[in-house]
């Protein structure tokens, strides 16, 4: 550490700034995740972001139920999945049924459920 009073007042107001910042961050990814909370599921549609779920068998679109409650979904961020919904509503629109151990990416829909857009090979 420097010891002229001038870098050190810089140095403490830099370390203050960082701190503002990570605040910031946390708050707008808050801001960001789907509520499960929220009356109705609204969500404002188009969510920005990737999501992704654990493998499931999910049935096809024709092929009744094309869809799972109460499932874990995350929000991918930087690298890192972050819980989104614990208690998410899957639709599968695709001509066959997703696999079971094979991560899927959603879309998040208006009213907060999320569709299959692909499952990993």
């Amino acid at each position: 550490m420097n010891n002229n009073p001038r870098i050190q007042t810089f140095e403490a107001s830099f370390e203050r700034l960082l701190l503002l910042i990570q605040d910031l961050q946390a708050a707008v990814a808050r801001l960001q995740q789907p509520s499960a909370s929220s009356s109705g599921g609204q969500q404002g549609g188009g969510g920005a972001g990737v999501y992704i779920m654990a493998g499931a068998i999910i049935n096809p679109l024709g092929t009744p139920p094309n869809y799972l409650t109460n499932q874990t979904v995350d929000w991918v961020i930087g690298g890192s999945a972050i819980v989104a919904s614990t208690t998410a509503t899957v639709y599968n629109m695709m001509g066959f049924a997703t696999v079971s151990g094979k991560m899927m990416v959603l879309g998040l829909n208006p009213d907060g459920s999320f569709t299959v857009i692909t499952q990993s090979c």
